[in-house]
């Protein structure tokens, strides 16, 4: 039997239909071979991560958020399950999208893949590209336009509304090197750091002081959009 874990905000529904108790007890009835574990969150859309993560490990299923649920919570829950678990945090209008959104996240559970934050997928699509065309702070050729790295090759182009915000992440804490050019901007991965990058792109996990603020969008993506990264088992 799959174990479910869910928070509700104390105003789950847009509708306006918010008997909690009773939602759960018809998805129970919806999903008899699911076995649901529930908390509500407080008055500050917050819930005690620690204890709901130690209640995910004891048996790790999968985990369904509803907004609103503060950034720095869901945030935190992430980094501690989203690799072994779906974690998941939608906007739910009624129980009928409830219901949809519960045969999801046990969709994306029985078939193995925990989905990740989609700035997380950027962030590594973005360094394995400029790793892969050579692209090094130092080097006068080797940085690319801002514009040209969410253009396919590496990058899809689904991803350039988040790629100007993953990028001035990336550069804050020192993976990236920016170059002002004709009132533009070209980026490359930091050399001074190239032993952590391959690293990060080896063990495809950023470090936690990039990876918490990367958790933070609500969005998330299947690993399987990293399964086309080298694996990198030499250094360059």
């Amino acid at each position: 039997m799959t174990s479910l874990y869910m928070g509700f905000p104390t105003n789950c529904f847009l509708d306006g239909s918010n008997d909690i108790g009773a939602a759960v007890a018809r998805l129970s009835q919806a999903f008899p071979d699911v076995k649901i574990k529930h908390v509500i969150y407080d008055a500050n859309c917050s819930l005690n991560v620690l204890d709901f993560c130690s209640m995910v490990g004891q048996k790790p299923g999968p985990v369904l958020l509803l907004q609103p649920i503060q950034g720095n919570v869901l945030e935190r829950i992430r980094v501690r399950l989203a690799a072994n678990v779906p974690v998941e945090a939608p906007t739910i209008a009624g129980e009928a999208a409830l219901h949809g959104a519960v045969k999801d996240v046990i969709r994306h559970f029985d078939n193995g893949e925990p989905r990740i934050a989609l700035d997380i997928v950027v962030a590594l699509l973005i360094m394995a590209k400029l790793e892969a065309n050579h692209m090094w702070a130092g080097n006068a050729k080797g940085y690319m336009w801002a514009a040209d790295i969410p253009k396919g090759r590496g990058v899809d182009e689904k991803y350039k509304d988040r790629t100007p915000h993953v990028l001035n992440l990336l550069l804050q804490h020192d993976l990236l090197v920016k170059k002002p050019s004709k009132g533009k901007s070209k980026f490359a991965l930091n050399d001074e750091n190239r032993i952590e990058i391959y690293e990060i792109l080896r063990g495809r996990k950023l470090p936690a002081r990039v990876e918490g603020y990367l958790q933070r969008h609500p969005t998330l993506e299947s690993v399987r959009s990293l399964d086309a990264l080298p694996d990198y088992e030499d250094l360059r």
